[in-house]
């Protein structure tokens, strides 16, 4: 699950050093059961950091290392994870300073019924089955990914935070 937050966050933002609030819904195919999530997500110049309120839980990724922290106490992460964090980071990275010919190295893209699909073709196509996306005004308001597992998260950027 991990995973699938970290590719969440890819989508968050187009704009260099911005900071939203966000809303995010998840749901578990397997245990049929949704998640009501809210939290703001901070992009800096060459950094990000993702919080959310309840859970007490922060990510803050330098290019170099990924801290997570929960209720204020660091929490150790397993290699694995953060191998896949890292990447997942990276791409957000990529998005974030919105490179369209590194994104389309990632992804394939199409645009249909105000949506922008976009399909992964990299690693991640083992775990995300397509993500829709619309932007207004090169700001993203709305994110659905669509993971190989049936479950899926829907993300709503609420504001900017000034």
């Amino acid at each position: 699950m991990i995973k699938v937050l970290f590719v969440l966050c890819l989508l968050l933002s187009s704009v260099t050093g911005q900071s939203f609030h966000f809303s995010e819904l998840r749901y578990s195919d397997a245990i049929n059961h949704y998640t009501q999530l809210n939290g703001t997500i901070d992009f800096q110049k060459d950094s990000l950091e993702i919080s959310y309120k309840h859970p007490a839980v922060d990510f803050f990724y330098d290019g170099e290392d990924i801290v997570y922290t929960k209720d204020g106490k660091e929490m150790p992460l397993d290699a694995t994870q953060k191998a896949h964090m890292m990447q997942y980071f990276d791409i957000l990275k990529m998005l974030h300073v919105g490179d369209e010919s590194e994104l389309k190295s990632e992804f394939t893209m199409s645009h249909s019924h105000g949506f922008t699909l976009l399909k992964p073709t990299g690693t991640l196509r083992y775990y995300i089955e397509k993500i829709e996306l619309t932007k207004e005004n090169n700001l993203l308001e709305y994110v659905k990914l669509y993971l190989k597992n049936n479950d899926y998260i829907t993300i709503n950027i609420d504001n900017e935070i000034h």
